[in-house]
């Protein structure tokens, strides 16, 4: 049987089915326009056959082999690196790295002592020492901070 032959006798068989159901229901099929309907139909469903037939099948990627990040590592870690990165690099200093490094002493503050800055500053001020401090309450303009004064403030936030 042909390609064609497989797809106009069934669609012939449609278009009597209906048309007879129709019929006998009481309707008044209009057979040209019924048939116009199921050849339209039919191509559709010869066009979808023939374009799948002929199509490769779709090969998903799985799990990457080298991840974005080690594993265990903390996505914050990444983020003080970019924000060192560019506060050391960048023709202008921002407030950025400031900020992170108040964040960084207020979470500590919070999780060791149950403190923040706001309810009780003096005792924040008397554990963050003057250079915590001093960095926390800098406003603009930032003085740029050297790596190595970098490396001092982040110790100093650690051992909180």
């Amino acid at each position: 049987m042909s390609r064609w032959t497989s797809r106009v006798v069934p669609a012939f068989g449609l278009w009597l089915v209906i048309a007879l159901a129709a019929w006998v229901l009481g309707n008044e099929p209009r057979p040209g326009l019924l048939a116009l309907y199921v050849a339209l139909g039919t191509a559709v469903v010869a066009m979808f056959l023939d374009v799948s037939v002929d199509a490769e099948t779709s090969h998903w990627p799985g799990a990457r082999a080298d991840p974005v990040r080690d594993p265990g590592e903390d996505p914050r870690y990444g983020q003080l690196r970019r924000v060192v990165g560019h506060h050391l690099d960048s023709r202008e200093v921002g407030g950025t790295l400031h900020r992170r490094l108040a964040e960084l002493a207020d979470h500590r503050l919070v999780a060791r002592h149950g403190i923040t800055r706001e309810a009780d500053p003096a005792q924040a001020a008397r554990l963050l020492g003057p250079d915590l401090m001093a960095v926390a309450d800098a406003r603009p303009p930032y003085p740029r901070l050297s790596a190595t004064r970098i490396a001092q403030l982040l110790d100093r936030i650690e051992a909180l």
